[in-house]
């Protein structure tokens, strides 16, 4: 794999919220373009995926917490133009779609995604203890 599919898969295995992770499709051609599915298993029922299409002109990415549906989600795909952080947009677990911190920078943006599930999932569990 290439460097930033190894900083990824390390960064994960290395996460306290996640159990076990499994490359589930890498294809990386000799013009530098690269495909990457990556799913984590986490605490409970969740599951986080990663998703990378790079190339060296651009990158497309998705990273979604699910369990049988959606969750949460983060990508770049042009579909909401008029959100001011375009392309980059999130979706709550209530299917609305708002602005995204994200860059495309992916090792950055995991580590994001990472720490807004924590706190998400934390804001579960205390719903379910109330």
């Amino acid at each position: 794999m290439n460097a930033l599919a190894d900083a990824l898969v390390r960064l994960l295995q290395q996460h306290r919220l996640v159990k076990t992770v499994r490359v589930v499709n890498y294809d990386e051609t000799p013009a530098g373009k690269v495909e990457l599915k990556i799913r984590c298993r986490l605490a409970g029922r969740y599951q986080l995926q990663v998703w990378l299409h790079h190339e060296p002109a651009f990158q497309d990415y998705a990273y979604q917490l699910f369990t049988n549906r959606p969750l949460l989600r983060w990508d770049n795909s042009p579909h909401y133009p008029d959100i001011a952080t375009a392309p980059h947009h999130f979706h709550n677990e209530r299917e609305e779609v708002g602005p995204s911190p994200l860059t495309g920078t992916p090792v950055q943006d995991v580590r994001y995604v990472l720490d807004e599930i924590e706190q998400w999932l934390s804001k579960e569990s205390d719903s379910l203890t109330v």
